[in-house]
């Protein structure tokens, strides 16, 4: 029997600290057999009462200050994520997979999702009238999609909003 674990996938800074304060929002009602796995480009440890399984930790999909390394970061990260996906199917009964972004966010969602696997997503509190990119792509492939800003309600039609974490 495969042991039962959600995904969870975030970014350096705002990212993670939103993955931070909703693991904590859910930490009461998530069964103490259920792990977590998580996809990030944040070195720094996700501090939550809710046991990580394991973590894979990728390069950024996007380099701010060069083009040419975002060009060459993309191969090694949808290689290394493709893989790692694959593996982690095979090994875990992955119940869910919940982003609130950047880049990384995408492949691992839309691999999950192509495995029949519920995916969640949410905007960066951060936006207040523009999507972002990240936004655009897991708004289309997510099962339930979350704003945390009322305004953004105009441009994601069908998302809902919950507050701010």
């Amino acid at each position: 029997m495969k042991h039962k674990v959600i995904c969870v996938s975030y970014g350096k800074g705002g990212h993670q600290e939103q993955m931070k304060r909703l693991l904590t929002l859910l930490s009461a009602s998530i069964p103490d057999d259920i792990k977590l796995i998580v996809f990030t480009d944040s070195e720094h440890e996700l501090n939550t009462s809710i046991k990580i399984q394991s973590s894979f930790l990728y390069p950024e999909a996007r380099d701010k200050y060069s083009s040419w390394r975002t060009l060459s970061n993309i191969p090694k990260l949808f290689f290394y994520q493709i893989r790692d996906v694959i593996l982690i199917n095979r090994k875990y009964n992955v119940v869910g997979y919940v982003a609130t972004g950047p880049g990384v966010s995408i492949l691992p969602a839309l691999l999950f999702k192509l495995m029949k696997v519920k995916v969640i997503g949410f905007e960066s509190w951060s936006r207040f009238y523009q999507k972002s990119y990240t936004g655009k792509i897991l708004y289309l492939i997510s099962d339930m999609f979350f704003v945390q800003n009322k305004s953004l309600l105009r441009v994601y039609k069908n998302a809902a909003y919950k507050g701010r974490l």
